[in-house]
């Protein structure tokens, strides 16, 4: 097996698991803005299921990966994200919800590295654009969970009355 084809199956495992995750969550998670953001991973990672199914089939008919099968990028989720209030006395849901956001961050910042340490081993150009392609995916995701992150910490904190020192 080349080693191409190696990073592509664990990388579209991973990102199988990565679609289960956001899946599952979405009937768990209470506030709509994070039950909204993953519902969207949830379906990019479909298409990633999809395109990395696509880059392997080429590997293994022989036609291999070329530059030119880097996609656009996606669109940015949050541009047309509105606001929501936050109704007072929510502070358990909102706690809840941060753990499950904590979880989706380290995933995709897990496979950012993934994919970034791939594409610094990678045989070709070809394979190194891909894989820096879809570490910038990735990279994008994490900064998606970041945002929404940090936005329900601090209304957790509000919530409290008080915040951290750091």
């Amino acid at each position: 097996m080349s080693r191409i084809l190696g990073i592509l199956d664990y990388a579209l495992a991973r990102e199988e698991d990565g679609r289960a995750f956001y899946l599952a969550q979405t009937d768990k998670v209470k506030s709509k803005d994070v039950k909204d953001l993953f519902i969207h991973l949830g379906e990019m990672e479909s298409d990633h299921v999809d395109y990395i199914s696509t880059l392997i089939e080429k590997v293994k008919d022989g036609k291999g990966i070329q530059s030119s099968d880097v996609l656009s990028d996606e669109e940015n989720f949050f541009a047309e994200r509105y606001e929501t209030e936050l109704p007072a006395g929510r502070h358990a849901e909102l706690a809840s919800d941060i753990s499950v956001l904590r979880m989706a961050y380290l995933i995709e910042h897990d496979f950012m590295l993934y994919y970034k340490k791939a594409s610094e081993n990678a045989e070709t150009e070809a394979e190194k654009d891909i894989l820096n392609h879809l570490c910038n995916w990735e990279k994008g995701h994490r900064d998606m969970v970041q945002k929404l992150y940090d936005e329900k910490m601090k209304a957790y904190w509000d919530e409290m009355g008080f915040e951290p020192l750091y």
